[in-house]
């Protein structure tokens, strides 16, 4: 009975003395993390990595079988997927075409048998945020 006291009092002691090494190190972690994405540097560069950017091709496969929740993949010219918000991609059909051109923050689904246009502003949360930060100084 002594054994079974004495390691349950080994046991709480090894964890909190666990808990006083790992959560400490896990605050700093977010913490640097959480600095790190919203610091000007990063927010200019993934700003410029989306507006740099440039795609097209047509669409060869919806892939309605693969359901991401918010997102829903396209197959582009048999090659490459890309996800795209579910509410445009109920709009598709197979051979409508994606391109997005550089120093552009949109791009663009045109649509063969409606011929028309959807525009959708990817990089506007990176755009808006490094605004906003630039406008801090």
């Amino acid at each position: 009975m002594e054994n079974k006291n004495e390691l349950k009092k080994q046991e709480r002691t090894i964890r909190k003395s666990l808990a006083l090494v790992f959560i400490p190190i896990f605050i700093v972690i977010i913490s640097i993390s959480l600095i790190q994405n919203n610091s000007e540097s990063f927010l200019e560069k993934e700003y410029k990595d989306i507006r740099n950017d440039s795609y097209s091709g047509k669409i060869t496969n919806l892939l309605s079988d693969k359901d991401n929740g918010r997102t829903r993949p396209i197959l582009i010219d048999n090659k490459w997927e890309k996800q795209i918000p579910f509410f445009i991609h109920e709009k598709l059909n197979i051979g409508d075409s994606l391109f997005k051109k550089t120093d552009s923050d949109f791009e663009y689904y045109v649509r063969k048998s409606k011929t028309d246009t959807i525009k959708r502003d990817v990089n506007k949360f990176y755009r808006k945020k490094y605004f906003d930060k630039l406008n801090e100084k």
